[in-house]
């Protein structure tokens, strides 16, 4: 019941009972109750992502945006958006599953090889003689002198945060020890014979992936990922980075929202393999700029606007407990340098596991995403060429009608017959929207049918082509067959908002290319990173223009190289080394300022060449 200030609101299927306040939207009285709804906008109300139907109960009455965005039926039926609904009395509320943002399909695998070990931190087990009234050294005198006499070691030391174990430790473990050092600092000291782990994570800006690691033997203990829990304040950096602006506790609120979920993703990993909190001495977190500075809650408000400077670009190392993370109490948490404006440690670990900077090829490595880094290599080049293209959150499903993540029931292939449209969906459930890999098919797909022209057009006068509220419509599923009761179509919007990320990316392509005098005819090798392309059709790509025409090149999906070169920097220390050179040695070049980046752009929204219709 309602306390007269505030009133429980029920969000089913989910079965959660949230306390909402007359002031507060239900999507944020859902985001501080840990329901993440799912928002391109931030919660601002023109995404139209957070749909909600209201089941029983009072709320504020539908706002201009809502009207909008919502059809007349749609409103009749009760179906709102979250951050546009206030509550007027108790509610019940029903989330339909394209508007959670939990259940995703994450991609963390990755095909690249693995190096040898070498790690900063290294095990030194060690049996003690316990004090006497003849030998009263102190309990650390006593720790370095067993291991000074037993392993060599010399001149150590420790920090207040291991001392204040230590002492216990040696006790309730029978003075049978094993202690963690990295160079001359004791970093931790467990019971037994015990291995030293780590944590490698990739924090992107949708998704975190993330490895617990044998740092002795490389191995991969146990993996998992996780959406990034900033998303319900934004689909993209420049408004998570708004936010922070606009709120003076926003820094801290992203922050800890993020911190929390590795600790928990973390633990999680420690429960799965059966090992000791304390026996994780190291960590490796990598993201784009704008993730790392929110993870560490640095000043953003200059990230945001141009020049687009970060406060930091070299490595940092951080202590874990200053991040809330359960490891080791001398654990420190290694940030990699980033190379300019966005162009972050995520970069810098996927050109390190792709061996971009090592190969004898003339090679492009991609990684698409919200952010999409390039960067090329060309022999003989003791230097690389990166940039950032922002393309943009499409290929998430943002901004696109039916959009959504790679859950159950996402469109993630299609084909587009003569007679039917044939598709498949994750899980192979009823389909309810389009994930990335579905987007760019369609896109494909509906200009080799010739349902759209070389602009992105529909084709009106195509009987398969509908008239819908915001013009020509294509329907992909028909509301009796999908798992939503709602037709799942493809607008004209739709096509457009395909056309600007696909701009973005094929210009960025292009200017690269010319920037380092290197000839389409040159390249061998197009390295696809990232979670998106672990399930791209490569052929529907090339047929939709996402790349330039490459006539020599060999395309190679790797899927999560940044977590798998985050990975290497934890376990290795010439890939730390190596690490330390890429960011030193890759020139950034900022599209915005290229002298013909506009026209390159509009020309890359086009599609390319009427491609065969044949199969």
């Amino acid at each position: 019941m309602s306390d007269g200030r505030s009133f429980q609101v029920q969000f089913q299927p989910i079965g959660k009972r949230v306390t909402a306040s007359p002031d507060e939207s239900l999507f944020e009285a859902a985001r501080e109750s840990g329901i993440d709804l799912a928002s391109a906008c931030g919660g601002e109300g023109n995404c139209g992502q957070c749909r909600i139907v209201l089941l029983s109960g009072n709320t504020s009455p539908p706002n201009l945006d809502e009207e909008f965005i919502l059809t007349e039926l749609e409103l009749q039926q009760g179906e709102r958006l979250a951050c546009c609904t206030f509550a007027r009395s108790d509610l019940t509320i029903h989330v339909p599953r394209e508007s959670l943002i939990t259940g995703q399909r994450l991609q963390i695998a990755s095909d690249l090889r693995e190096i040898e070990p070498d790690p900063l931190v290294r095990a030194y087990p060690v049996t003690l003689i316990p004090p006497t009234l003849e030998d009263i050294r102190p309990d650390l005198t006593r720790l370095m002198d067993g291991l000074a006499e037993v392993h060599g070691l010399t001149e150590l030391f420790a920090g207040t945060a291991v001392l204040r174990t230590l002492s216990t430790t040696l006790r309730q473990n029978n003075w049978q020890v094993t202690a963690f050092v990295r160079e001359r600092e004791i970093v931790g000291v467990v019971a037994g014979e015990k291995r030293p782990l780590g944590f490698a994570v990739d924090l992107g800006t949708t998704k975190i992936a993330a490895y617990l690691v044998d740092l002795e033997t490389g191995n991969d203990l146990a993996s998992a990922g996780v959406p990034n829990p900033q998303i319900g304040y934004g689909e993209d950096v420049i408004s998570r980075l708004n936010h922070v602006s606009r709120n003076p506790e926003g820094g801290r609120v992203l922050a800890s929202k993020v911190r929390e979920t590795l600790n928990d993703l973390l633990i999680d990993l420690i429960y799965e393999t059966g090992v000791m909190p304390e026996q994780v001495v190291e960590a490796c977190i990598v993201g784009n700029t704008a993730m790392t500075h929110l993870l560490l809650q640095l000043p953003v408000r200059q990230l945001a606007t141009a020049p687009y400077v970060a406060a930091v670009g070299t490595s940092l190392a951080v202590p874990a407990s200053e991040l809330g993370l359960t490891m080791a109490p001398g654990a420190a948490v290694y940030i990699p340098p980033c190379i300019g404006g966005f162009v972050g440690a995520d970069h810098v670990a996927m050109i390190l596991a792709c061996d971009l900077d090592q190969g004898n090829k003339t090679s492009l490595g991609v990684d698409i995403g919200t952010n999409t880094e390039i960067a090329i290599r060309k022999p003989g080049m003791s230097f690389l060429t990166s940039a950032s293209c922002a393309s943009g959150p499409a290929f998430e499903g943002a901004h696109i009608s039916d959009g959504m993540r790679a859950a159950s029931g996402a469109i993630e292939k299609v084909r587009i017959t003569a007679a039917d449209v044939e598709l498949t969906t994750i899980d192979d459930a009823l389909a309810v929207g389009l994930c990335g890999s579905g987007i760019v098919d369609v896109a494909a797909e509906l200009y080799r049918a010739g349902l759209i022209n070389y602009r992105g057009r529909f084709d009106k006068a195509n009987g398969r082509v509908g008239n819908g509220r915001f013009g020509a419509e294509f329907c992909l599923v028909p509301a009796n067959k999908s798992g939503s009761n709602r037709d799942i179509l493809i607008t004209q919007k739709d096509v457009n908002e395909i056309q600007l990320a696909k701009g973005a990316i094929h210009a960025g392509l292009q200017i690269l290319l010319e920037a380092t005098d290197t000839p389409a005819e040159e390249v061998e090798e197009v390295i696809i990173a990232g979670a998106f392309g672990s399930f791209l059709n490569v052929k529907s790509a090339i047929a939709m223009g996402l790349f330039p025409e490459l006539p020599n090149a060999q395309y190679r999906q790797v899927g999560n190289a940044a977590v798998i070169g985050a990975k290497w920097m934890l376990i290795s220390r010439e890939a730390r080394q190596r690490a330390e050179a890429i960011a030193q040695n890759t020139s950034y070049n900022e599209l915005t300022t290229y002298p013909k980046f506009g026209r390159k752009f509009a020309l890359g929204m086009l599609f390319p060449e009427p491609v065969n219709s044949k199969r």
